[in-house]
């Protein structure tokens, strides 16, 4: 390979061309005039059936512009000269581009199709034309001489006789005379015939010039010839003796021709949709179904990843257009933020998203925030970072993602200092996690005026595990759960009574970080991380594509969540959200059961149960604290207020107005379009990203978490003799041959032993 220098849209000025364009290319050693040509036709961006594109380098002659490259020995001694000779490492190539033009003469109507068989002009008295592809061109054929319509009606008689197959031809066989556009295609073609007729074929001879094929059997007369068709790049079937006389030996399912790269053509289809799981076995299956071939799992698992590559592109180059992708992300969606971040090599770091209407909305959700990880199964591995919060219909509300190499203090630390400088503190904001050390690390450290509470459920987790109690598990519940600080006190006693160093061990951790009545700030009904893990579950599938495609994919979900809350929002009639009408409509049965003792305008006392509790309206407030940290009226403030006559609705906290609602989802996500279509500036477009280094560990790759050895799973158990699930043979009531230790066989021997004691006539 040589690297190449290429000036252009610029002036010459005394022998010196200034004010120019500049590209750098990798070009091959052994490419020809015509190829270099269309390399830089396409780098520059130019029609090359268009224009006419004029060659030079300069040799530092100050009496010409230069020695002009007009065939391949030409661009032969022009990239030895830039391999080899210093002073010329750093010449580049003048390109002057000249628009072609096509003269026409009036009174013509016809039609005629010209096929381009090699680069050539043909010149009339009357018509000029350069064409330079390998396709069939409409043109108006003018009113020409005599010479001129010879010209045409060779060239069509030359179409007439010839036959060109494209990529993803099918053909039933071959003939003499075919052209196929690449000795790819050729290779394609010829594999699916021999995959059909049932018969294999080795590869004698393969060259840039000829390619040759026989049968395996060597005693078989079928024989292929195939040669460059004169300049171009395509290939012509010469020679094609279609006669097999080969043994049935050499017939066998496991067919030579059936590889990796033609078995992912057949199910590239199947890999377009991520929700849609398409296992290496059901590749194995549908490749013996419809062509007849069996192969192994190695290669039905590299014709995945063949296919995976052609349908979504290949991982490596998905970090490559990332810096493009953030760029019409944040076109297409203002206020959006991304930031990357690469290590001293340009390898792919970290990666963070958040999307404008994301950091609009999020001004009119509890300042509560959820953040999680977890891991991608792409082939670059890495960690997906999650934060998100709940809007006043109690739904998930996606606030912020992100991706890293792992889950450490440096990750977490970006994660949340980018976080911060895109959406800003809050007051009274209160963050959820797990226990993870790295977490709660980077919180201390960038939101150091934010509280960090707990997931009740990962502390039931690690509790369990530490501590396995009988009846814990509801006991710990009951204790976070709690409202009032009777009740917490009460169910950690209990739980002291199974373990004393159960009690020390919450206190240790800190009842204020995850017991609802201890909270310093209301967390509302936020007391796990679940939010954050059901949105790594909705996009469990995109987790194992490319890092473009799971952006992608994640930019989707989002969008159809903001769509379709925008529409329950648009026909909610409520002054309230669906779900807070829904939370005091519960309340309400319960209410009406209770006796209210008016004590001033807005406080009451409501018994109930042999218990009385004190509400006050004004400060809106109630001794079973569910007033007070949910923002939602309890059934006690709710019997005060039917009390007086007056509306419910009116005292709920604004998050839960339907107004806060309608502007949480007011604005919509939209997509980056094609990347055909961007438009992307220079130093964006230069801008050099690699993909991470990850080693994958031994094995085949992990889809699932590992669980713990505390989560509940339910096993079915089916009985051998009935064919019931829910119990085994042994305990079967069900069967009439019966275990002799059975249940059944038991109780009936025990029945009828009673009833012999008790029969009179029994011996």
């Amino acid at each position: 390979m040589a690297i190449v220098y290429v000036a252009y849209d610029g002036k010459w000025e005394n022998n010196a061309y200034v004010d120019h364009k500049l590209k750098v290319l990798m070009v091959s050693m052994d490419k020809t005039c015509l190829q270099l040509q269309m390399q830089i036709a396409k780098s520059i961006g130019i029609e090359e059936e268009a224009s006419k594109i004029r060659m030079l380098y300069n040799a530092n002659l100050e009496t010409s512009k230069g020695v002009e490259i007009e065939n391949d020995s030409d661009v032969e001694m022009y990239l030895y000269l830039v391999k080899n000779e210093e002073e010329y490492k750093k010449c580049p190539i003048i390109v002057e581009i000249e628009e072609t033009t096509i003269q026409y003469s009036e009174g013509s109507k016809d039609s005629v199709v010209a096929l381009y068989v090699e680069e050539e002009q043909i010149l009339t008295t009357t018509l000029v034309q350069k064409t330079k592809k390998r396709r069939f061109q409409e043109v108006e054929e003018t009113e020409t001489s005599s010479s001129s319509s010879s010209v045409w009606e060779s060239l069509k008689r030359e179409k007439e006789n010839m036959e060109i197959i494209t990529k993803g031809t099918s053909i039933e066989d071959l003939k003499e005379n075919l052209i196929f556009e690449s000795k790819e295609d050729l290779k394609e073609v010829l594999s699916m015939i021999a995959i059909k007729k049932k018969f294999q074929y080795r590869v004698p001879k393969s060259d840039k010039k000829r390619f040759m094929a026989r049968c395996i059997d060597e005693k078989c007369e079928w024989y292929l010839s195939v040669r460059v068709y004169k300049n171009t790049t395509m290939y012509k079937v010469c020679t094609y003796k279609n006669v097999h006389t080969c043994s049935l030996e050499f017939s066998n399912p496991d067919h030579r021709q059936a590889s990796s790269h033609l078995i992912s053509k057949y199910i590239q289809n199947m890999l377009g949709d991520p929700k849609v799981e398409y296992k290496t076995n059901q590749v194995i299956s549908d490749v013996k179904r419809v062509l007849g071939v069996t192969v192994n799992y190695q290669k039905a698992w590299r014709a995945m990843q063949n296919a995976r590559d052609e349908v979504l592109g290949p991982a490596s180059d998905s970090y490559g257009l990332l810096p493009s992708y953030c760029h019409m992300l944040k076109k297409n969606n203002p206020g959006s933020v991304t930031k990357i971040m690469k290590d001293s090599q340009n390898r792919f770091k970290f990666l963070f998203v958040a999307y404008g209407v994301s950091i609009e909305g999020w001004k009119h959700c509890r300042p509560v925030i959820v953040v999680d990880g977890t891991f991608l199964k792409a082939k670059h591995g890495g960690i997906l970072f999650v934060a998100c919060a709940k809007d006043g219909n109690n739904g998930i509300f996606p606030l912020a993602f992100g991706v890293g190499e792992s889950e450490n203090n440096e990750a977490w630390e970006w994660f949340f200092t980018s976080l911060k400088e895109a959406i800003g503190g809050r007051e009274e904001l209160c963050i959820v996690s797990d226990r993870h050390l790295s977490i709660a690390n980077a919180i201390k450290k960038v939101y150091p005026e934010a509280h960090h509470g707990i997931c009740m459920h990962h502390l039931k987790e690690n509790l369990i595990k530490r501590y396995m109690v009988a009846g814990l598990h509801d006991l710990f519940f009951k204790a976070a759960r709690a409202y009032r600080h009777s009740e917490f006190e009460k169910y950690m006693s209990e739980m002291s009574s199974l373990n004393p160093k159960i009690k020390d061990y919450l206190l240790e951790i800190g009842p204020g970080r995850w017991a609802r009545c201890l909270y310093p700030r209301r967390r509302y009904n936020i007391q796990t991380s679940n939010i954050a893990e059901s949105i790594n579950s909705a996009v469990k599938e995109a987790r194992e594509q490319p890092i473009l495609k799971l952006l992608d994919e994640l930019r989707k979900t989002f969008q159809n969540w903001f769509l379709e809350r925008s529409k329950l929002a648009a026909s909610t009639f409520y002054p309230v959200t669906t779900w807070a009408h829904k939370e005091m409509r519960d309340k309400l049965e319960k209410a009406n059961c209770m006796e209210v003792e008016q004590l001033q305008t807005n406080t009451f006392n409501v018994k109930y149960n042999q218990k009385t509790f004190f509400v006050d309206l004004e400060k809106r407030t109630c001794t079973c604290r569910q007033f007070d940290l949910d923002e939602i009226p309890c059934s006690h403030a709710i019997a005060g207020i039917d009390k007086l006559y007056r509306n419910k609705y009116e005292y709920c906290s604004k998050w839960y107005d339907i107004m806060m609602y309608k502007n949480t989802y007011n604005g919509s996500l939209n997509p980056v379009g094609d990347k055909e279509d961007w438009n992307i500036p220079e130093d964006i477009k230069q801008e050099i990203l690699l993909p991470p280094i990850y080693k994958p560990a031994a094995g085949r790759r992990k889809k699932q978490r590992y669980k713990s050895a505390t989560e509940t799973f339910k096993m079915s158990t089916k009985c051998g003799r009935c064919r019931r699930t829910g119990h085994n043979r042994k305990t079967c009531k069900f069967s009439p041959a019966l275990h002799p230790y059975s249940k059944k066989h038991n109780t009936n021997e025990a029945s009828t032993s009673c009833k012999a004691q008790s029969s009179p006539t029994a011996f």
